[in-house]
C-alpha cells in the first residue's frame, strides 16, 4: 500500500461519444453485449475531492443532477467502503457539472471513475489498474473508458476496453435537446429488432487506425438511431439538420439525447453549432480528447 500524498485533489472527467455502436443482444446478466468505438472529448465536469471527517457529502454546482436516490459518486464511495470491510475515512466532493444529463454523453460515468481515482489516491490504496477497472465495471459498462479515454474500443457490456487511434485532428458539435432519452427506455425499442442486425465496429476501428478520415465518417454507425429518431423529433431534428450541413460526419452518442456532428474545418463546426442553437439545443463545440479522468493536486 502506498502512503496517502495529497490531502485534497482535482479531477477533470471528460464527456464522450460513441463513434459506432452495435447492440448484440441480451446477456445472461441482463446487460446487452455491445460493439462500441469511445470518444472522449474536451467537454468535462470537475471534482474536487478531500477527506473529511465522517461518510460522504456532495456540494453540487452547474447542471442539476436528477433525483431521487443516490447517484453514481455516492455509489463509488459505498462501493469503497464495501471493498474495505465497511470502513472508510470521510469524503467530501465539490462537483461542477458542465456535461448535460441525459445526453448520452457519460458523465456521470465520467465523474465516478475520477472519484475512483482520486479516492484511491487519498487513502493510498495499492496502484493496481485491474482493480479500479473492477471496481469501476461494478458502477456501470462505460465507467472503465473513462479510465484510459482518448478512442477506444469497448467489447462485452462495453466494459472491456482497448485503446486505439487517436482519431484525425477534428473539431466535434455536441447538440443536446432539452429531451432527455431513457437508456432503459430506447432498450426496450430495440429489443424486438435485435435478432436481424448484423454487423460490428471491425471497419471503424480499422479506420481509425489507418487515421483515413473518408472511411471514419462513412462508418459511423448507431443501431439506436432506428428507435430513437423517429420517437423524439427533437433529435430527429437535430440529426436531419447536422446530416443536410455536415454530410456523412454526424450521428446520435449512446442512446441519445445528444446528436454530434464531426468536421475538420472550424468555420463548418460554427456554422453547424448556430444550426443546433437555431433548434433550441445547448450547443459545445469540442475537440477529441486523448485521455481519461485526470487527477492533480490542488494547492
Amino acid at each position: 500500500m502506498t502512503a496517502p500524498s495529497a490531502t485534497a485533489l482535482r479531477v477533470d472527467c471528460p464527456a464522450k461519444i460513441n463513434l459506432g455502436l452495435w447492440i448484440r443482444g441480451p446477456r445472461p446478466d441482463g446487460y446487452h453485449d455491445i460493439d462500441t468505438i469511445f470518444q472522449a472529448v474536451t467537454l468535462e465536469d470537475e471534482l474536487h475531492v478531500s477527506l473529511s471527517g465522517h461518510g460522504f457529502s456532495l456540494e453540487p454546482h452547474g447542471i442539476p443532477i436528477p433525483g431521487p436516490g443516490p447517484n453514481l459518486l455516492e455509489r463509488a464511495y459505498a462501493l469503497l467502503a464495501e471493498r474495505r470491510g465497511g470502513s472508510l475515512p470521510g469524503m467530501a466532493v465539490t462537483l461542477t457539472k458542465r456535461i448535460p444529463v441525459g445526453g448520452g454523453l457519460g458523465g456521470g460515468s465520467s465523474d465516478a471513475a475520477g472519484f475512483l481515482a482520486a479516492a484511491s489516491r487519498l487513502l493510498g490504496l495499492p496502484d493496481d489498474p485491474d482493480s479500479l477497472v473492477e471496481a469501476a465495471s461494478r458502477l456501470g459498462a462505460d465507467v472503465p473508458f473513462f479510465l484510459v479515454g482518448g478512442t477506444a474500443r469497448g467489447t462485452g457490456r462495453g466494459d472491456r476496453v482497448r485503446q486505439i487511434g487517436p482519431i484525425p485532428a477534428c473539431w466535434i458539435v455536441l447538440a443536446t435537446p432539452s429531451t432527455a432519452v431513457s437508456t432503459t427506455w430506447a432498450f426496450g425499442l430495440l429489443r424486438n429488432r435485435l435478432t436481424a442486425r448484423t454487423g460490428d465496429a471491425s471497419m471503424l476501428a480499422a479506420a481509425i487506425e489507418r487515421g483515413d478520415w473518408n472511411a471514419i465518417v462513412s462508418s459511423l454507425h448507431n443501431d439506436f438511431e432506428d428507435v430513437v429518431l423517429p420517437e423524439v423529433s427533437a433529435v430527429g431534428d437535430l440529426r436531419r439538420a447536422f446530416a443536410a450541413r455536415g454530410g456523412p460526419g454526424s450521428l446520435l452518442s449512446g442512446s441519445g439525447s445528444t446528436v454530434f456532428a464531426l468536421t475538420q474545418e472550424r468555420e463548418h463546426a460554427l456554422a453547424m453549432a448556430e444550426e443546433g442553437k437555431r433548434l433550441g439545443a445547448w450547443v459545445h463545440v469540442a475537440r477529441p480528447c486523448e485521455r481519461g479522468v485526470r487527477v492533480t493536486q490542488l494547492v
